[in-house]
């Protein structure tokens, strides 16, 4: 009996948000988005960060930057289309936090995330103060222009048309730490802040993002500390 195959939800091309690092916007079956982030590595290769499974013409767009060679789950809602990859790409290297290995029986870890990250000058920096693992990256762009810091659920800023769903459990305001992940997902306000307030000390932040919502190029340290601030 063949496999299902894996299902593919509505998404858009890799746009480019720096020198090299890329985003590509998916959905969900609820008005969710949902961003996965291409980072090229200084070999050539790819790193995939919350991966989003894409069409045979969205691999082509992908693969027409690099090779993938790691893959970063990042958290444990954030697994779903991991096992897409690992099964097209049987010499992936696949990164994480235990707890998000553990949501999927066909989804392996190959090394501890400073292990395959910190050669790459890339840091791997676990967000304190949640229930559950989230693993946030502070990595190098190309071309000297700066370092971006990206995370999944813990900040967001919302970007066009927001559905109702979003303005009641998004930001308040539009820009922050969502209501949804104030209820859900913190576990100490306190330890939350200074884990915001740490990483907008980051020297050379050119940008940050999180996997639902928008990229902050404008001032990205206040926008961090501003997300600490209205916890």
């Amino acid at each position: 009996m063949s496999a299902r195959p894996h299902r593919i939800f509505t998404h858009g091309s890799p746009e480019p948000l720096a020198p090299g690092l890329w985003r590509v916007v998916g959905s969900l079956p609820f008005p969710l988005k949902r961003n996965m982030f291409i980072h090229r590595l200084a070999d050539g290769g790819l790193l995939l960060y919350s991966v989003v499974a894409l069409s045979e013409a969205g691999m082509t767009a992908l693969e027409a930057l690099g090779r993938p060679r790691i893959m970063v789950v990042p958290h444990p809602f954030h697994v779903m289309d991991a096992p897409f990859y690992a099964a097209r790409y049987p010499d992936l290297q696949i990164v994480g936090l235990p707890d998000a290995a553990g949501r999927t029986r066909d989804l392996r870890l190959d090394a501890s995330p400073e292990a395959a990250l910190a050669p790459q000058g890339i840091r791997a920096v676990p967000a304190a103060g949640m229930k559950y693992g989230e693993l946030c990256l502070d990595l190098p762009l190309a071309e000297g222009a700066g370092r971006a810091f990206l995370c999944t659920d813990l900040f967001g800023r919302n970007e066009g048309p927001t559905a109702l769903m979003m303005k009641l459990l998004g930001p308040p305001g539009g820009a922050g730490v969502a209501r949804i992940v104030r209820w859900r997902q913190i576990a100490d306000k306190a330890a939350v802040r200074g884990f915001l307030r740490a990483q907008a000390d980051i020297p050379g932040l050119a940008l940050t993002a999180g996997c639902h919502g928008g990229v902050v190029r404008d001032d990205p340290a206040g926008f961090l500390r501003r997300a600490a601030d209205g916890l």
